[in-house]
């Protein structure tokens, strides 16, 4: 039994001999710190007031207030929380929360390191 009521973020990353592979669902973050000491985002926070976002929960029937699905979840995108995805004539990625991962793609050579971590670092410190 699955319950409905829970879920979770993901974020993971494939690396190969000469890419960094990212993939997102959430608002878990990669970050890439480069050698030149800045830093790249390999991954979008996956925010209901994000445009593309909101229009995906918009046409699936829900709403966006307070920046939240419904006025409840504070994501868009998660593992789980199966309430928001019940609507059995759209598509699991057209549903108002989806688990679709977004993916983005580095060099290798370009990172020194990668930082992955959930949203509580990132509600309190920048990607920098």
């Amino acid at each position: 039994m699955v319950a409905m009521g829970v879920g979770c973020t993901a974020i993971t990353v494939l690396i190969t001999p000469t890419e960094i592979y990212a993939a997102n669902a959430g608002d878990s973050r990669c970050v890439a710190c480069l050698h030149n000491g800045s830093s790249k985002d390999l991954s979008i926070d996956h925010k209901p007031d994000n445009p593309e976002e909101k229009k995906r929960i918009e046409e699936a029937g829900g709403f966006v207030e307070e920046n939240r699905v419904r006025g409840i979840l504070n994501l868009s995108r998660s593992i789980g929380d199966c309430e928001y995805k019940s609507d059995k004539t759209l598509h699991p990625n057209k549903q108002m929360i989806t688990a679709l991962p977004e993916v983005m793609i580095l060099k290798r050579e370009e990172a020194k390191f990668l930082i992955l971590a959930c949203d509580g670092i990132w509600d309190c410190m920048t990607s920098q």
